[in-house]
């Protein structure tokens, strides 16, 4: 069970805090929150949690991030969730950062109660929540401004991955097994672009609905609403319109997705899951060879390179099972 990570907590001077200036934006008068949780700090994107600045004293996530990202997100929280009949996150607005490259959203926090697969509960909870959203999320009229999450996307991961891989090859901190490593995924990415044909076939009559694209446990919390609980999925930035193949690499159990989309989609058979499941499996794999393989410019090319081998099998073991060749 993954738990919430806090990096730091601060309580003084808060409001000087680029979060709390970035909410204050949105407020006529400038409030100061109890104190800035940060969750996450990385180069493109940050979290914060504001405690107390909500409605009824609640506390507010702040999200900075890439502009063409926070615009994504945004369209999702304003436009496709609220239409859709499951409990979803609220969110509060945005404002720029800054630096024009940046956007800040504001998000009602989901609170610390992670998603938990081991638990029974849970992964009936997650399989229906995610057949309800692909089913009822499938005739959306907002899905025009939706970025395109099907077979090209991950093609395009492909090649972006690969010219990543090509860009590093002279760091000097790769051995001579890591460089053998990484030309067999060069191969393998020729091999599968040569055959990219065959993956958009195995895509052929497949539904095509809103996705979120990366249903990892850190993305997900659980919310007790009444007598029962709700699943509140969030980081929505991979999200788009495609074959749901990616979130069904997540589904803790197929089978009650299957029944719960039957009615729905009356052709769609169980061999047809599993065919979703491998290609979402290939999918995913070259989403995250792109991202490992820009970190290969940095000295530490350790944990990278484990992950990448960790992928590159991964991505073998999907091409054997789909019977790309």
């Amino acid at each position: 069970m993954l738990q919430p990570v806090t990096i730091d907590i601060l309580r003084t001077n808060l409001i000087e805090h680029p979060a709390v200036q970035a909410w204050n934006k949105l407020n006529p008068e400038p409030v100061e929150p109890e104190d800035v949780e940060t969750l996450e700090r990385k180069i493109q994107s940050a979290l914060y949690r504001l405690a107390g600045v909500g409605p009824q004293g609640s506390a507010i996530i702040d999200k900075r991030c890439l502009t063409a990202t926070a615009l994504t997100e945004y369209t999702i929280y304003q436009e496709i969730l609220p239409t859709l009949p499951m409990p979803a996150l609220h969110c509060y607005g945005s404002v720029e950062d800054r630096n024009p490259q940046f956007c800040w959203l504001f998000l009602e926090d989901a609170g610390k109660e992670p998603y938990s697969p081991e638990l029974a509960e849970h992964r009936a909870l997650a399989a229906r929540w995610l057949g309800l959203l692909h089913t009822s999320a499938e005739r959306l009229a907002a899905s025009a401004a939706l970025p395109d999450r099907g077979p090209h996307h991950y093609l395009i991961q492909l090649r972006l991955a690969r010219e990543s891989i090509w860009h590093n090859l002279a760091n000097p901190a790769l051995r001579a097994d890591d460089l053998a490593a990484l030309n067999k995924i060069v191969s393998r990415c020729h091999f599968l672009e040569s055959n990219w044909g065959d993956v958009e076939k195995l895509c052929v009559g497949l539904p095509r609905t809103f996705v979120h694209g990366e249903l990892e446990e850190k993305n997900i919390r659980v919310r007790k609403i009444g007598a029962g609980i709700a699943l509140l999925p969030f980081d929505w930035e991979t999200a788009g319109w495609g074959v749901p193949a990616a979130d069904l690499v997540k589904c803790p159990d197929t089978a009650l997705y299957w029944s719960t989309v039957q009615e729905h989609w009356p052709n769609l058979r169980r061999e047809d899951i599993e065919r979703m499941v491998d290609i979402g499996i290939m999918f995913q794999s070259l989403a995250a060879l792109h991202w490992e393989a820009l970190t290969l410019e940095y000295p530490w090319v350790e944990l990278p390179m484990s992950k990448l081998r960790h992928l590159n099998n991964r991505l073998a073991d999907s091409i054997q099972a789909l019977g790309v060749s």
